[in-house]
């Protein structure tokens, strides 16, 4: 009986070869559970933003309404709203260079960055902490809109709607407030084809500025 010649080269390289495209198949697979896996990651951190976001903005929508319901003027609110988004609105962008000490310079850091800085029991976060406390109060006491960018501002100050006025006066008193909260976290993409989603928030107190001004 004949036999069939089989070369040994043949026979290895058919061996090698069988690893090293396991090994390929494996790392792309891989890749794409990682990508799969960031993608859920990231998604689920955004929303987690978002929510946080939204409820900024209806803390600034309370903190203007009761801002009007003793009677401050609409430059006040507006001024009050603002203040009250700070956390929503991303790098401070005035004072431009401001170092205290060593410290790193305070526009490099984001609304998140500073919060931590300033909930931090140390010098440094204390020094921080000084600087809008010395700028807030001066912001919110400024006579005229052109005073405001020279004391306090921030990159998304702009996508801060002005305050608007609902409520039955002499019964109550309301706030809208609007902000669109851009989305910086990895493939945003994948969960909208805007880069910023629209919030709204509105809040009711009784008009009582009466009780506390005279007319």
């Amino acid at each position: 009986m004949s036999r069939a010649f089989t070369s040994p080269h043949s026979t290895f390289a058919s061996v090698s070869t069988v690893p090293s495209s396991k090994s390929g198949q494996a790392v792309l697979e891989s890749f794409g559970v990682m990508m799969l896996l960031c993608l859920i990651l990231f998604g689920m951190v955004q929303l987690v933003l978002m929510q946080t976001a939204r409820e900024i903005n209806q803390y600034a929508a309370d903190a203007s309404v009761r801002a009007r319901a003793v009677g401050f003027n609409p430059f006040m609110v507006f001024k009050v709203n603002r203040v009250a988004s700070i956390a929503n609105a991303g790098r401070m962008e005035t004072p431009e260079r401001t170092r205290i000490g060593d410290a790193d310079l305070w526009n490099q850091q984001t609304a998140g960055q500073a919060f931590r800085t300033a909930i931090q029991s140390n010098p440094r976060s204390r020094q921080f902490t000084e600087i809008e406390q010395f700028t807030i109060p001066l912001y919110l006491g400024a006579q005229t809109p052109a005073q405001l960018p020279g004391i306090l501002e921030y990159a998304d100050w702009d996508q801060v709607s002005a305050p608007i006025y609902t409520g039955s006066p002499g019964f109550t008193v309301g706030v809208r407030t609007r902000q669109n909260f851009r989305l910086r976290m990895p493939f945003w993409r994948a969960f909208s084809s805007r880069d910023h989603i629209r919030l709204d928030a509105e809040a009711r107190l009784a008009d009582h500025a009466d009780l506390y001004l005279d007319r």
